[in-house]
């Protein structure tokens, strides 16, 4: 595999900014990165902006049947030369599109399997990408992916944490976390201007109790994180979730068994399902 210097010097290109384009340059790194996500025969792994290759080498060796997904119709197209063609088509498929538009679970009922996904995000995509997986989070069985350092943190955090807030919930509720590896900007070619992350997902086969519907704990965390600096009761009654009257969400906060007062950041992923199914409660007997 030549390097992407070489790559984009044959194709007589730059690196496109508006498409986030920085391309992994250290190829023993790619290979620690391919490697947390376990790929073998059986399944079925998709890689978000696969760029010049640089996971889709060695994913390629890995006999698990690959969909390779990057938005940049130059770079696909070296893509399929370098690897569908190779392969047939068989162990390796390049998609032309953007990874918001792929049906992850149109993939999952074509397959019947669970997929692994695998990628380095886009700093301006990352937020969209990161809940379009959650949404999907039935369809898949692990996530490893490349995250600038400030995204990664708000995945990672926890109650209490500066970077706590929707994505620290939401990703805590679908999936087990954990940190794999930093990646400093010298990888990188050209290199960002930010160290980033290589975090694990691992979704949960069943969820969490209590169990609420997923529309209402995503409305519930964002109510609670729309006025940050308000208390949890305050920052409920300022959002625009569903018209919440004082007595309607005292209610609720009474029987979630939560302090009114507390601050949103302080509520663990618990408070939170117990703050959703008791709004979901109050709002069933109130209409």
């Amino acid at each position: 595999m030549i390097s992407p210097k070489q790559a984009l010097r044959i194709l007589g290109r730059r690196p496109t900014k508006g498409l986030g384009q920085h391309f992994l340059i250290h190829q023993a790194t790619a290979e620690k990165i391919a490697a947390a996500i376990r790929p073998g025969p059986g399944d079925v792994v998709v890689e978000i902006g696969a760029g010049l290759g640089a996971l889709t080498l060695p994913l390629s060796r890995s006999g698990a049947l690959l969909i390779a997904v990057e938005i940049d119709a130059e770079l696909a197209k070296f893509l399929r030369n370098e690897f569908e063609e190779k392969s047939n088509g068989k162990g390796v498929k390049i998609e032309c599109m953007d990874i918001l538009e792929l049906d992850l679970i149109g993939l999952h009922e074509q397959f019947q399997r669970k997929m692994k996904i695998i990628g380095n995000l886009p700093y301006n995509i990352s937020s969209s990408v990161l809940f379009k997986l959650m949404e999907a989070a039935d369809c898949l069985k692990e996530a490893v992916l490349m995250l600038q350092d400030e995204v990664a943190e708000r995945v990672l955090a926890g109650p209490g944490n500066k970077n706590y807030g929707i994505l620290s919930v939401m990703a805590a509720y679908h999936s087990e976390r954990r940190r794999v590896m930093r990646v400093k900007p010298s990888q990188f070619y050209p290199p960002p201007k930010v160290d980033s992350q290589v975090i694990s997902l691992w979704f949960r086969d069943c969820p969490l109790a209590p169990q609420v519907e997923p529309f209402w704990l995503v409305q519930t965390v964002k109510a609670a994180f729309s006025h940050r600096r308000k208390t949890l009761r305050n920052s409920l009654l300022a959002s625009k979730f569903g018209n919440l009257t004082p007595d309607f969400v005292s209610t609720a906060l009474e029987e979630a068994l939560i302090e009114p007062r507390r601050r949103p950041e302080s509520l663990t992923l618990e408070e939170f399902l117990r703050l959703a199914e008791a709004l979901k409660g109050v709002k069933d007997k109130t209409g």
